[in-house]
């Protein structure tokens, strides 16, 4: 993995949402970072923040975003854009954030600026991840590796809906 990946979703936002937000901002580059939250020292410590994926989900009514970051997961700037974005007021958001070396999954969900939770999903030492990749250890099927990252932060997203979420509420 050549960067740590960072998974947002912004929960309960509806296609008049979806098509406005796409309409005021750039979704196809990075520069959507900068447009939301223009204040680089509000970002925190993360190096460089790329964009590697927009997506709306119509079905289930969730802005997605794929990012990368260098190793920090990109808190400060969620935070922010949480709080100052109106297509972000009152909806649940969630982060969910891969390490580059795969040892630990950190799950965040945040609403209006404030970090509702955040917790670790997943860890595993270097060397347990290494046999996952190493040829040498037949027991170890990197599927199962990915089965476990993916389990906890479906786990994590679908708990923090249910508690944080506005299902059945009409949202703008």
């Amino acid at each position: 993995m050549d960067a740590t990946k960072n998974f947002i979703k912004v929960h309960d936002f509806t296609v008049d949402a979806a098509e406005f937000f796409q309409f005021d901002y750039t979704t196809d580059d990075s520069d959507l970072f900068t447009e939301l939250v223009p204040n680089l020292e509000q970002w925190g410590d993360i190096g460089w923040m790329e964009l590697e994926e927009y997506e709306y989900d119509e079905g289930g009514q969730v802005a997605n975003l794929i990012t990368e970051t260098k190793w920090d997961s990109p808190i400060n700037w969620l935070k922010q854009a949480s709080a100052n974005i109106p297509y972000f007021e009152n909806r649940l958001i969630t982060m969910t954030t891969i390490q580059k070396d795969e040892t630990s999954v950190i799950g965040i969900a945040i609403m209006d600026g404030e970090i509702l939770q955040q917790k670790t999903l997943f860890e595993m030492s270097s060397e347990q991840v290494g046999k996952y990749y190493d040829d040498d250890y037949d027991q170890f099927e990197l599927d199962h590796l990915d089965n476990q990252i993916w389990d906890s932060i479906g786990q994590f997203v679908t708990v923090c809906k249910k508690f944080y979420g506005n299902e059945g509420e009409e949202n703008e």
